[in-house]
């Protein structure tokens, strides 16, 4: 095998995994460790907006942010990263275009079998292992009160469809993609800029989420509610009141207390948005809210 540049070798560290030739099984331990190492958040895309910077970050960014501040990122800079790591570990694939705004990824075989491979460490979902979504067989993978699946799109015979659940309801507009329609990430530039539009989806909340497998749970911070959920569906819901508390929550509870959170409640404060703000009702709930806007993070 050749030698890996050191910013693989660090990422391999981070997620405290050796390194092993290409195959399923390997694949299906490095999506199991990313997605409980490196969390789904905007914070560092908060910041990043308050910079300047209005791109994705290198590999080699990715895991230095990582190190320093506990950054991981939204959709794109998760599984770009991802992709370029699996790359240097000698899988072959590419980034697809789920509902024209999230990025995922597919992996090739032969390796991993006959058959492309769904890979995605950026959808907040137990994605814990490669969906071979081409042969049949049952494609849906759940964690407690969140599940999703991939299926054959009714309304494009040759697409398939990916949908996330949130107890039982869809909770994201479901996203359409074609296996054959691969993307590298200077195809996104489109995308990219949407993303940092300043009504951007998640250039106006705070979200934060971990899978804690080793504490059967996940952990989602949405604006200053948290929510622990377990594999058995059990959910607890608490109000966080102050930055302190939310600091708190995301240090004791979500484990990344490097995570510059403070500096991304404040950046939303001074663009007018307060998250501590309750929500009038007739405001509709976040959840409800992203069925109506576009699929770009």
């Amino acid at each position: 095998m050749s030698t890996l540049p050191n910013w693989a070798s660090l990422y391999l560290q981070r997620l405290q995994l050796d390194r092993k030739s290409p195959s399923l099984s390997y694949l299906s331990e490095l999506c199991r460790a990313h997605l409980q190492t490196f969390p789904y958040e905007n914070v560092s895309k908060l910041l990043f907006f308050r910079d300047g910077k209005h791109d994705i970050p290198s590999p080699e960014e990715y895991v230095q942010n990582a190190i320093s501040h506990h950054f991981g990122g939204t959709c794109m800079t998760n599984n770009h990263s991802f992709l370029a790591l699996l790359r240097a570990l000698g899988f072959t694939g590419n980034l697809v275009l789920p509902g024209g705004g999230h990025a995922a990824i597919l992996i090739d075989g032969p390796n991993t079998g006959e058959t492309p491979v769904y890979v995605d460490t950026g959808a907040t979902a137990p994605i814990f292992e490669p969906i071979h979504f081409l042969e049949s067989g049952n494609h849906a993978r759940g964690f407690g009160s969140v599940s999703m699946d991939l299926t054959k799109s009714p309304d494009h015979p040759e697409h398939y469809r990916f949908t996330r659940y949130e107890n039982g309801k869809v909770a994201l507009p479901p996203w359409d993609f074609h296996p054959n329609e691969r993307k590298e990430l200077s195809d996104l530039t489109e995308v990219i800029r949407s993303s940092f539009l300043p009504d951007a989806f998640f250039l106006n909340r705070l979200h934060i989420h971990r899978f804690q497998l080793e504490q059967d749970r996940f952990v989602v911070l949405k604006n200053n509610t948290l929510h622990v959920g377990y594999s058995d569906g059990t959910d607890q819901v608490t109000p966080l009141h102050n930055i302190s508390d939310i600091e708190a929550a995301v240090a004791d509870e979500i484990q990344l207390p490097l995570l510059p959170v403070r500096e991304a409640v404040e950046i939303l404060l001074e663009r007018g948005i307060d998250i501590f703000t309750a929500p009038k009702k007739e405001e509709v709930p976040l959840e409800n809210e992203a069925l109506d806007r576009p699929a770009i993070c």
